[in-house]
């Protein structure tokens, strides 16, 4: 029982291949729905870890690495899809992308990792809700996908200077 966050994760790993494929036959409905599963398993293996102590040093690893690869994948998705926001999707790829390369850098220097914090459960919640949306309602007007995907990136910057900051505290003890 222990494991079932882990195998949660690694099963949102999985479902990555599933998002890019029924994204790029144009079923944007089942990319929608497969990012809803990835959402509710994100959180019900964050839920089951804290809630019953499941915590393990594999799944502090394993949850950040699906959240990243996940948000990552689905951002150069829709950079291809939706070309006309490639400039909020680039950021959230970078952005992405350094958080998964200072992950690994505090890894290999054996910096004890910590759980999830509240402002990232916050910013990949709001990563979630936008890119269904997106996905799922085709006659979104331009204006509020501009606002929704401006406040994700407002978000991921934000969660990424707190959480920087604050391991740059924890490193310091």
């Amino acid at each position: 029982m222990r494991h079932i966050p882990n195998m949660l994760s690694s099963f949102r790993i999985l479902l990555i291949p599933l998002f890019v494929f029924a994204a790029f036959v144009g079923n944007m409905f089942w990319a929608a729905m497969v990012l809803l599963l990835s959402a509710i398993t994100d959180f019900a293996d964050g839920f089951l870890a804290r809630r019953f102590n499941w915590i393990t040093n594999l799944g502090k690893i394993l949850d950040p690495i699906a959240d990243k690869l996940t948000q990552i994948v689905v951002c150069v998705v829709f950079f291809y899809i939706f070309p006309q926001f490639w400039m909020f999707f680039s950021f959230l790829i970078f952005k992405e992308g350094l958080m998964l390369l200072l992950g690994m850098i505090l890894v290999r220097r054996q910096v004890p990792v910590t759980s999830a914090r509240w402002f990232g459960k916050i910013s990949t919640a709001l990563f979630f809700v936008v890119m269904i949306l997106i996905a799922m309602i085709p006659n979104l007007q331009t204006v509020v996908i501009h606002t929704m995907l401006l406040t994700t990136c407002i978000m991921a910057l934000l969660s990424g200077v707190l959480y920087i900051v604050q391991t740059g505290k924890a490193g310091g003890e």
